[in-house]
């Protein structure tokens, strides 16, 4: 069975929901936010005006209201969670142990009640008596918070029924309330990441299916009391009351005195579409509600959104247009605004409650004044005022922290910390934080002057024009929400497009960046290094705040100065701490107490010396420098610094120098012919240690004393030397006590001890496998070849383990975990991976305080030691005598073709190094190793971008992005409108002959004007520059965009015709191989490459759905510098998604799947169409070459998502799940008649033994599923596919495989390699597969016409696009080579970005599986919400159990677990609960879970052998703690 791992590369960034208050100390400021189904607790610095962030925490639930409340018995406040499936948790904070602390949780559901369609209503009473929670239509349930003993004196005090008879069963709902009330547990001393109140047992939650099982056998065995939370008992009843009330807007508690019963005030619209106002009370019998009579129905402004609280029993209603105080006995205040909707609110003072803050749609930020009058002994609102303070973003929570500040979550834009001030900011400051980078798009610039409508300029306009602002920005956070699409961009493509590196479509097949939705073919992806890995580029934001995002893992390099440099060998870069004048004219050092940076370039013939004196100021100015002493006439094999920081060691091939920084005089010098040899072959410098090999097979050690070069060691090997280290595995600690050298001709690399170079004892050997060399034949790579021979070696220590690695000619590279100590060194573990495919060069360097190793070549990487070993270097594991050993972790760096890499010590270029880069060398600063990294590039406001995609070959994206003209992208002028539908005008009348409509949109105009309009944007892949760009069409706007690569096809001509269709060929084509017939190959075949095809959809005013949309193909031409508008196409229908296939274009529009080709024009037809549409567009159709349909066919609704694997292609359906089709050629038959399902008419004759085409209907999922992405999963590699089914299996599932044949079948070996992930909309995933081809009646029961669910999960986010690639290199572990392989990158709505991975071994995946489970059942979360409920697939029609999916986030937190409950895991807790009674129960669930799913859909024939039970992992599967913990740490490489 093949599982699919999922993991998040970057959690969701979106905020749902914030509040503040001291919740992790009396005194503290705490921020805490929703981010999904996460919770962060952060900490204001008022005094900085800085967030520090405490902790965050996952729970079992998507998160949907926040609320924070102070109980008057607390020095702290507790938070509110509650969820999107009715669950509600309350947390605390327990400050002496920094944990979460879970106080109750519960479910408030209702069997017969309807969920409601908006967002579910929280509201907190002012005095902490009770919450109100509207999550059905008509329902309010209500939980008291007074945290008694008595579970009935809660509402009994609050209803004032003390005395009178208990509240009935009747009245409590499922669920609970208890605050401070449930036991703790005797074993919470276990260091978990949180505490927890509930039923535990030696530190572990007990599964609620096992909590019997366990306290009988605690009882009966052990003697062990388990501290259970008696539920039963020590509740508060939910109490579920009707409204009348059924589209509720908002509710809010209303303030008033302690002995009164609480009132909440509803708002709602009726069914006259009217905005009103009810308020019920608390009544004083069993709890009712009561209407009360002083509040008369009043009708509010149509849009009214918000209800705030005021005192006295007052409202304030905040509608689009205004705002109204309304209360009893009063009339209404009003004033109108400025006409934009209020998204969040907050208040700045809650003692007076004077001043609150509103944000509404368009991203303004106002402050509300009330003034308040005394009035029969209460306040009331006498007057209120409305100022404007500045722009933010589009606020979805609005929270006050103190001292001016203000946290502002957004899901359109990113988060702000910003702080309010009294005095508007001067000019200065707007030009800060608060100004939007909109120099891109700014019509000034030449690169811009084809805008179709100055947007850049009215952005200008109105930044010049806006009022000062009182909000000044502290912190931004970077927020990819909504991630509406992304395409993957190949590692180097962006930033390193040289011509040795860069690649046409015709090698790479398809272009990055596919339709919307779609994924391209994906049969071929494998796991060289160098595949389809590297940045993701997004659509991120909206409103006033759009954008594009950059988010690339590992290392990245930001170039800050270059030079063309020819025939660099190598570089190293020397710090000197003293020098004295130099002979350089371009820089004059000539203070003996300043630093230099010196960087020695190695070229073929000679030395070039580069530096700059420190310090320097602001500016760092490199120059050539010329001094003394060097040996500049010959190149340079190693040059260091000795450890006194003067002395500088150089090494050619003639002599060994010591040169004085101090008037660089030549202080010591080493020749060969001392000891009677002729040159130095290679060399290694390590402080005041030289190791060099002379004439090839003499190994010489020399040491730096007192001014003096003295030679220690000298040693005489059989094989010739390739390269040699003397770094020390203590690092700056202490010297090297061994040199290591690598051999040329047997592929060795030995070790030999200092200071004699002699061989060791056998422990210091390092031959595989006899410990006395490295062979590579031993390790099953070419003995023979030199690109197999050791280029380079690397003592170092990462994290607690010395290792050695060495580098190879073919870019592999070996890593020796050893271990070495006073009775010598020793082989612990050998891995070989392969880097890149050129010669692989180590060189150490410390990034960020940590020691890492920089591998240079075609494919650069970083190497380090894994974060979570590092935590617990000193740790051991159960039954293990030694220390574990450090995993080492690859990142990749974000630039091609690193030859040479040396780092850089200086002050004025902090963590910045110096890099040899094909025939330049780089100054770059280097990011933090293996850490997301998010780059935004601002659009103009209001321009939500749409889609994207990424050609390889022209180094450029194409952006459609939607302006919105209501807002800030309207034009007032007359002149300008004008202008811009004049525009629009011409590019329509030179499009007639495409034209759709006869009757022209832009007549239209003047009646309806359009509220938006869609453009076509080419950038710059380096800068995001904007290199042409042009409007669409009125109401026409961008639904799907890829890259393509077109095959050039011969048009299908009557046989009698084709001599003279072949004379009238293009002389362009004279001389070529082309055809139309697919079956050539393509190097035979004129390709159409580096073009860019856009779907758009047009819909009139008055329409619903789009009627017409068209096919616009174009390209970028850089030696013109103009954008080529080459095609249009017109379609019935909106084009829904686009995907490039065998040289042709899969479309669908609406329900039409078509299949398009670049076919060329018929005799005679031919088109010269050319028109300037702008400086930098051209509207030039192909004289030879059209777009035409070459077959289509119906799909069921609507189709919205393509992917292709092989000749299948998937089609996502808007309501109607999934279907497959094939693609098939076909030869026309000689006479008419049926072949196939194809009907030949006569005519078709005369094309008889042409090649045609046709879409084949072959599967379908029958359920009703709302899918918004469809992907294709690559095929299992060639040897994994037996692995995929394993023969022998547990006892329980074996059972289950005895009693129904067929469904063993079915879930391992009757699915064919067509397999795919569907996304819908109720935030699932669900893994599908076509059954293999049967005959019918066979009595397998396999029903090839319908696809097989082989998995079901809830991600709890929506994905929007899913895209073929991975983030990180495709390193495969030798230990699980290939066996879990990240095949699919997707994206979120809360801007999350995940990977998905299939794990290609059915032993490896049943592992996981279990620890899945086990870690699902026995680690607390915060909330103590069920895993089962919040992983099992939930839709509007059904819900089920997960299986066939592993959620990698849970799994690789076992890696957080200290040993000790690492082991417990592992275990399954079976040291508390005797095995049989695990046996026992989870043969239960299995056999019954079975048995109701095979009475209803053949996926419970794969759902039965998903686990579903804690078990032993050791026992059940024979694998060792150590084998899982090696699994989950080669796991984390995935992202």
């Amino acid at each position: 069975m093949q599982y699919q791992y999922v993991v998040s590369a970057h959690k969701a960034s979106s905020v749902l929901a914030s509040v503040s208050g001291a919740f992790t100390l009396p005194e503290a400021t705490d921020l805490v936010l929703a981010k999904n189904n996460r919770i962060e607790v952060h900490t204001l610095t008022a005094a900085t005006g800085q967030l520090r962030q405490v902790g965050s925490w996952a729970l079992n639930g998507k998160i949907s209201t926040l609320h924070f409340f102070h109980p008057s018995d607390r020095l702290t406040g507790c938070i509110l969670v509650t969820s999107e499936k009715f669950q509600f948790a309350v947390l605390s904070w327990d400050a002496a142990e920094q944990r979460v602390v879970t106080e109750s949780t519960g479910e408030f559901t209702e069997i017969t009640g309807r969920p409601t369609t908006e967002a579910k209503i929280v509201a907190v009473d002012p005095l902490n008596r009770v919450i109100a929670v509207y999550a059905y239509q008509g329902i309010v349930h209500l939980l008291p918070m007074d945290s008694t003993e008595d579970p009935e004196s809660a509402w009994r005090k609050l209803l004032r029924l003390r005395g009178r008879k208990r509240l009935g069963s009747h009245q409590q709902s499922q669920g609970s309330l208890s605050i401070g009330s449930l036991a703790t547990s005797n074993a919470d001393t276990e260091k978990w990441p949180y505490l927890v109140r509930a039923p535990m047992a030696d530190g572990l939650m007990v599964p609620s299916y096992l909590q019997t099982a366990v306290s009988n056998s605690h009882g009966r065995d052990k003697g062990k009391e388990v501290a259970h939370a008696e539920r039963s008992s020590n509740i508060y009843p939910i109490m579920a009351r009707y409204i009348h009330e059924l589209k509720v807007v908002d509710i809010q508690f209303l303030h008033g005195e302690a002995d009164e019963l609480p009132a909440f005030a509803v708002l709602y619209e009726d069914a006259n579409m009217q905005r009103q106002v009810h308020v019920y009370r608390l009544g004083d019998s069993q709890g009712e509600l009561q209407p009360i009579s002083e509040w008369t129905s009043l009708s509010l402004e149509a849009s009214a959104a918000k209800l705030i609280a005021l005192p006295g029993g007052n409202v304030l209603v905040a509608g689009d247009e205004s705002l109204s105080v309304i209360g009893p006995d009063r009339q209404p205040l009003g004033m109108s605004k400025r006409a934009s909707a209020v998204t969040a609110w907050t208040w700045i003072d809650t003692d007076s409650y004077q001043r609150v803050l509103l944000a509404d749609e368009e991203g303004e930020l106002s402050l509300v004044v009330l003034q308040y009058t005394d009035s029969k002994g209460q306040q009331q609102v006498q007057d209120l005022f409305v100022e404007r303070l500045g722009n933010i973003a589009v606020a979805s929570s609005l929270t006050y922290l103190d001292a001016g500040c203000v946290y502002v979550g957004s899901h359109c834009g990113d988060q702000m910390l910003v702080r309010l001030h009294t005095q508007p900011l001067p000019r200065s400051a707007l030009e800060g934080a608060n100004q939007r980078a909109l120099h891109m798009w700014d019509e000034t610039a030449e690169s811009a002057k084809i805008l179709a409508f100055p947007l850049g300029d009215a952005d200008k306009v109105e930044s010049q024009t806006q009022p000062n602002t009182f909000v000044e920005t502290l912190e931004l956070h970077e927020n990819l929400a909504p991630l509406v699409d992304m395409c993957v961009v190949g590692i180097g493509e962006n930033n390193n497009r040289t011509a040795d590196t860069m690649t046409t479509e015709s090698e790479t097949h398809e272009e990055s960046g596919s339709a919307s939705g779609g994924v391209e073919d994906c049969r071929s992806a494998g796991t060289q290094p160098g595949g389809n890995y590297g940045s993701v580029v997004s659509c991120s934001g909206m409103h006033n705040m759009p954008g594009l995002r950059v988010v690339r893992n590992g290392i990245g390099i930001e170039q800050l100065f270059s030079v063309d440099i020819s025939g660099l060998l190598g570089l190293w870069s020397l710090t000197v701490a003293q020098s004295a004048s130099c002979d350089s004219p371009a820089m004059d050092i000539d203070t003996d107490d300043a630093r230099l940076v010196l960087l020695v370039l190695s070229l073929v013939d000679r030395t070039l010396l580069l530096g700059w004196r420190e310090p320097s100021g602001e500016q760092v100015d490199v120059a050539e420098v010329a001094l003394s002493g060097w040996r500049l006439g010959e190149p340079t094999l190693a040059a260091g610094l000795a450890s006194d920081r003067r002395h500088v060691v150089q090494a050619t091939s003639s002599a060994i120098v010591l040169i004085d920084s101090v008037g660089w005089t030549v202080q010591a010098e080493w020749v060969p012919g001392e000891i009677g040899l002729s040159a130095i072959s290679a060399v290694s410098v390590s402080g005041d240690q030289v190791a060099a090999a002379i004439d090839g097979r003499t190994v010489v050690y020399l040491e730096v004393r007192q001014g003096a070069l003295v030679c220690v060691g000298r040693r005489q090997l059989d094989n010739v030397v390739s390269c040699i280290d003397v770094h020390s595995w203590h690092g700056v600690a202490g010297p090297a006590t061994h040199v290591a050298v690598g051999m040329w001709s047997v592929n060795d690399v030995c070790v030999l001890a200092l200071p004699d170079l002699v061989t060791a004892a056998p422990a210091l050997s390092l031959r595989m496998p006899q410990g006395l060399a490295l062979s590579a034949s031993a390790i099953g790579l070419a003995s023979t070849g030199q690109d197999s021979l050791p280029r380079s070696v690397l003592m170092c220590t990462l994290g607690n383990t010395p290792y050695l690695l060495a580098g190879l000619g073919d870019g592999r590279l070996h890593q020796f975990a050893l271990s070495v100590d006073a009775d010598g060194v020793s082989v612990r573990e050998h891995k070989s991976i392969a880097l890149g495919s050129g010669p692989l060069g180590l060189t150490p360097f410390v990034n960020h305080g940590s020691l890492n190793v920089f591998a240079s070549s075609d494919h650069s990487a970083v190497l380090f030691a894994d974060k979570h070993q590092t935590a617990h270097s000193d740790a051991r594991i159960s039954g293990s005598s030694s220390s574990r050993i450090s995993k080492l972790m690859y990142a990749n760096v974000d630039v091609l073709g690193i030859k040479r890499m040396a780092p850089i010590d200086s002050l004025g270029l902090p963590m910045s190094m110096c890099l040899a880069v094909g025939s330049q060398m780089w100054i770059g600063l280097a990011d933090p190793v293996q850490r997301l990294h998010i780059r935004s590039f601002a659009l103009p406001r209001w321009a939500t971008p749409h889609r994207i995609a990424h050609s390889s070959t022209q180094g450029v994206y194409a952006v459609a992005t939607i302006h919105s003209l209501d807002m800030g992208g309207s034009l007032t002028s007359t002149a300008r409108d004008s202008a811009v539908w004049e525009r629009f005008a011409l590019i329509e009348r030179n499009e007639q002959h495409q034209a759709i409509s006869s009757k022209p949109f832009y007549s239209m105009l003047a009646a309806t004007p359009p509220a938006e309009v869609g453009r076509l944007t080419i950038m710059d892949s380096q800068g995001m520059d904007v290199l042409a760009s042009a409007l669409l069409l009125t109401y026409e706007m961008p639904e799907s965009l890829c890259a393509a690569s077109l095959k050039c096809l011969q048009r299908p001509v009557p046989n009698a015709d084709a001599t003279a269709e072949a004379q009238e060929a293009p002389a362009s084509l004279a001389n070529s191989s082309h055809s139309g017939n697919l079956g050539e190959s393509d190097s035979m075949v004129q390709m159409l490459s580096g073009v860019f095809v856009l779907g758009t959809s047009i819909v009139p005013p008055g329409e619903d759905d789009a009627r017409s949309g068209r096919i616009i193909i174009c390209a970028w031409d850089a030696t013109q510098r103009h954008m080529r508008i080459m095609c249009t196409f017109g379609v019935v229908g909106a084009v829904y998604a686009l995907v490039p296939f065998r040289g042709m274009l899969l479309a669908a529009a609406n329900g039409q799947l078509m299949l398009l080709g670049w076919q060329r024009r018929a005799v005679g037809a031919k088109a010269n169409c050319t028109t300037k549409v702008s400086d930098s567009v051209m509207f030039m159709e192909d004289p030879d070459y059209e777009l035409v349909l070459l077959c289509s066919q119906q799909t069921q609704i609507t189709a919205l998502s393509i992917s292709v694997s092989g000749d299948y292609i998937i089609v996502g359906d808007i309501m109607s799940s999934a279907s497959l089709y094939r693609y098939e050629e076909y030869v026309t038959p000689a006479s008419s008649g049926n072949r196939g399902n194809v009907q030949q008419s006569g005519s078709e004759t005369a094309f008889a033994g042409q090649i045609r085409h046709r879409l084949v209907p072959v599967a379908r999922d029958y359920s009703g599923v709302w899918t918004t992405a469809v992907a294709s999963v690559p095929s299992p590699l060639a040897q994994n596919t037996a692995r995929l089914y394993p023969n022998v299996i547990d006892a329980e599932t074996g059972f289950l495989a005895r009693q129904n044949a067929t469904s063993y079948e079915r879930a391992f070996r009757g699915v064919s390699q067509e397999r795919f992930v569907v996304a819908d909309a109720y935030n699932n995933i669900i893994r599908m597969a076509r059954a293999e081809d049967r005959a019918a009646g066979d009595g397998s029961g396999v029903d090839s016409e319908r696809l097989y669910v082989e998995g079901r999960w809830h991600l709890g986010d929506m994905v929007n696009v899913v895209r073929q690639g991975s983030l990180v290199m495709d390193i495969p572990d030798p230990e699980f080579p290939g066996f879990v392989r990240p095949v699919l990158v997707y994206g979120t709505l809360h801007g999350a970005i995940g990977v998905i991975a299939s794990v290609e071994d059915g032993r490896l995946g049943r592992v996981l599986d279990r620890l899945q489970i086990n870690m699902a059942h026995l680690i607390p979360t915060p909330g103590l919400w069920d895993y089962g409920q919040w992983r099992g697939y939930s839709s509007d029609q059904r819900t089920s159990q997960a299986f066939g999916f592993l959620d990698g986030d849970l799994i690789e937190q076992f890696l957080d677990l200290s040993p000790e409950t690492q082991q417990l895991v592992f275990s399954g807790g079976s040291i508390l609960v005797p095995s049989e009674a695990v046996a026992e129960a989870e043969h239960q669930m299995k056999s019954e879970f079975w048995a109701s799913f095979s009475r209803v859909e053949a996926e419970g024939d794969v759902a039965v052998f998903s686990q579903m039970a804690v078990s032993d992992i050791g026992q059940r599967e024979d694998v060792s703690l150590d084998y899982v913990v090696r699994l989950v740490e080669s796991l984390t490489r995935l992202h």
